[in-house]
């Protein structure tokens, strides 16, 4: 740098230094202590309460933190089974899975089998292809979203979806 940048650029410091003084100085706001402040308690709950907030005491909160507590040990409580119970749940249920498909411009009856047997709602895209030509519907199939299916619908109530 060249002596005649390095003044004008002290010169543009101090500058700033005086507009950032006089503005201060000038200004007539005081910061307000606390000491300045004399709220009692009722006027700060109702200021708090007009602003929207909840004002309760200690004594009120632990009662309600006590509340909650028993309340989730009685929910943990009730959702507790023995471990045969769990076996035999485990045993007896089968895994139902949902889905929404969307069918696009251009999709076969293949392509949404496909997509029908990757989400595990048909076991078969063979069979859902299949099932669609034996109606006679292959050429019926229009871009779509259909409602949720599940995979304990039978083929014809998926195929019945789309049709």
């Amino acid at each position: 740098m060249t002596p005649k940048t390095m003044r004008s650029f002290a010169g543009g410091l101090i500058l700033a230094s005086l507009a950032l003084g006089i503005t201060y100085f000038a200004s007539d706001q005081t910061p307000v202590s606390s000491e300045e402040v004399n709220l009692s308690e009722e006027e700060m709950q109702e200021a708090l309460q007009n602003a929207g907030y909840s004002v309760e005491t200690q004594e009120i909160w632990d009662e309600r933190e006590q509340e909650l507590a028993e309340a989730r040990a009685i929910i943990e409580n009730e959702n507790e089974e023995t471990p045969e119970e769990t076996e035999d749940n485990e045993e007896n249920q089968e895994t139902i899975y949902q889905t929404i498909i969307q069918v696009n411009a251009g999709m076969t009856s293949i392509d949404v089998g496909e997509m029908l047997e990757a989400t595990g709602i048909v076991d078969s895209a063979y069979a859902f292809f299949e099932e669609v030509e034996n109606r006679g519907l292959s050429n019926s199939l229009r871009p779509q979203t259909t409602g949720t299916l599940t995979s304990d619908m039978s083929l014809g109530e998926v195929v019945d979806a789309f049709f």
